[in-house]
């Protein structure tokens, strides 16, 4: 595999993507198929239940209207998804909207079993109960980290053949808490483990990977304190072991936690340093070649 795609961008999510489109589907296709299967033949109803029928069929119109919108919002919140998908991908391997829209699809679709009782179809799969809502998040989030973490296992492929030089894990203390907890990113992305070897940098988290290369680095340098309000994105558990990663084509740095912070900034800035005066041999013998 060539260096440019090892250390490349990701690339799109499928594996959460088609786990998002299944409760996307479900959410528009079930509620139609419970309403068709749980209407009974007029032949089989009592005088009064016949009744009942003809007032419900006297709302149909409405329902269908009700059924059509559903299905324009959640349609158009998928779209919504897409783009959102599409403007944050970059070299993490999962991102945050992939982490979530499966669970936002699997709520709708919840809620629009539970709105089949009004119409008078019992789904007898929801019952509406606070701890059965909370089974069903729990279980869609298991699910969904789940599937992170084979798309994540399927992306560390890419570097099974790589020697790390450094393999630092992510120093955690009391301040991943006190600190870091006014930026979102460390919370959903903590890091496990910095590696570190001739061509980059690979931060590993536990749901996602984020590759590095030294030719997109411009600098890596340890800080005391850093801002948090910032635009600056965290990929830390400690505000006590912090080392700024700054991109060559980005303005807003990354921030790390590694335990062995000198040894990694050491490493990381002999190897910025020997790619400098690389590219400055390969310019000036390009220059006595003109």
């Amino acid at each position: 595999m060539s260096k440019q795609k090892t250390w490349g961008p990701a690339g799109w999510p499928w594996e959460l993507e088609l786990l998002a489109l299944v409760f996307v589907i479900t959410a528009l296709a079930i509620p139609i198929w419970l309403n068709i299967q749980h209407t009974p033949e007029p032949e089989e109803l009592s005088l009064v239940a016949r009744a009942q029928m003809e007032k419900r069929a006297e709302m149909a119109t409405f329902e269908d209207q009700k059924s059509f919108f559903w299905a324009v919002a959640i349609l158009g919140l998928y779209v919504v998804h897409l783009l959102m998908a599409y403007s944050a991908i970059d070299m993490i391997s999962t991102s945050f909207t992939h982490l979530f829209s499966p669970l936002v699809f699997s709520m709708i679709t919840y809620f629009r079993l539970m709105g089949l009782e009004d119409q008078g179809v019992s789904a007898q799969i929801v019952s509406g109960k606070p701890l059965e809502i909370l089974f069903w998040v729990l279980g869609v989030l298991v699910i969904t980290l789940l599937v992170a973490r084979i798309r994540m296992a399927r992306h560390m492929l890419r570097f099974k053949s790589m020697e790390w030089d450094i393999v630092s894990p992510s120093r955690f203390d009391g301040s991943y808490l006190s600190d870091l907890m006014v930026t979102l990113r460390p919370l959903i992305y903590p890091p496990r483990a910095f590696r570190a070897c001739e061509e980059g940098i690979l931060i590993e988290g536990w749901l996602y990977i984020l590759p590095l290369s030294f030719q997109a680095i411009q600098s890596v340098e340890g800080v005391k304190r850093a801002n948090y309000t910032s635009s600056a994105q965290f990929y830390a558990t400690s505000s006590k072991s912090l080392v700024r990663v700054q991109l060559t084509e980005s303005k807003t740095p990354l921030y790390i936690s590694p335990a062995d912070r000198d040894q990694f900034i050491s490493y990381c800035n002999r190897r910025l340093s020997r790619g400098v005066v690389t590219l400055a041999r390969d310019t000036s013998r390009g220059d006595d070649d003109d």
